[in-house]
């Protein structure tokens, strides 16, 4: 970034500190800054239903390797997570969202500064974690993410896809068209992709995208897509 121009003068008077400084942003200096400084109420904290169906994935992998008698290759879904946000900063999130414990085996938490000059959607960022968890086949790899751009890349190596479009966002659900106003349920849709649009730009949810393979509103329903795909 400072390589690029993209800070501004420092105003007249200003300096650097400590003395001797010469970069103005440093990462790990960011991670220490969210990771501590953030209001991380506004996650909302656990949530039972999300908890609940990582548990009944990870049931489901020691169920199908202990109880496998039908000689078919057996059902495990090793859980990554991978974040272009900073490390600490992540596994704060995790943490203060009742997660953490589903992704902390070696190699199971990916930050942007493990896969660094790379970032989501590079694809170079996507070959550094799949190197890491042990080059499975991306066509063996489910992809969830509530970014078009990083929905789109995924699609482009030959992962599957679900799309997290928000609560009450998905066009044509219940939640959507049932609304107490009487008001368009798409029209409401419409209006959050478009205030998602305004701060990501070219990056707001949209389910008709070829890319996408399965849409959920929130994270608990995830559950229900991997089971459909690959058998309770």
């Amino acid at each position: 970034m400072e390589a690029d121009g993209k800070f501004p003068p420092l105003p007249t008077g200003i300096t650097l500190h400590p003395p001797g400084r010469n970069k103005r942003f440093d990462a790990a200096e960011l991670d220490d800054y969210w990771s501590t400084k953030l209001d991380f109420s506004i996650l909302g904290g656990p949530d039972p239903a999300c908890i609940e169906m990582f548990e009944s994935i990870l049931a489901k992998n020691n169920n199908n390797n202990t109880n496998n008698t039908n000689n078919n290759p057996p059902r495990k879904l090793n859980l990554v997570a991978f974040s272009n946000g900073p490390r600490k900063y992540v596994s704060r999130v995790l943490k203060e969202i009742g997660l953490a414990r589903f992704f902390a085996e070696e190699n199971s938490l990916f930050a942007v500064t493990d896969v660094l000059p790379h970032c989501k959607p590079d694809k170079g960022s996507f070959d550094l974690v799949l190197k890491r968890i042990g080059n499975p086949p991306p066509e063996e790899c489910v992809m969830v993410e509530d970014s078009m751009k990083n929905v789109r890349a995924a699609k482009a190596l030959g992962m599957k896809t679900i799309l997290v479009v928000g609560k009450g966002r998905r066009r044509n659900s219940s939640s959507v068209s049932g609304n107490s106003d009487g008001s368009d349920g798409n029209l409401l849709s419409d209006r959050n992709a478009e205030n998602a649009e305004a701060t990501k730009q070219g990056d707001a949810p949209d389910e008709t995208d070829p890319a996408v393979d399965a849409v959920v509103e929130v994270a608990s329903e995830i559950g229900d897509v991997l089971d459909m795909w690959l058998g309770a």
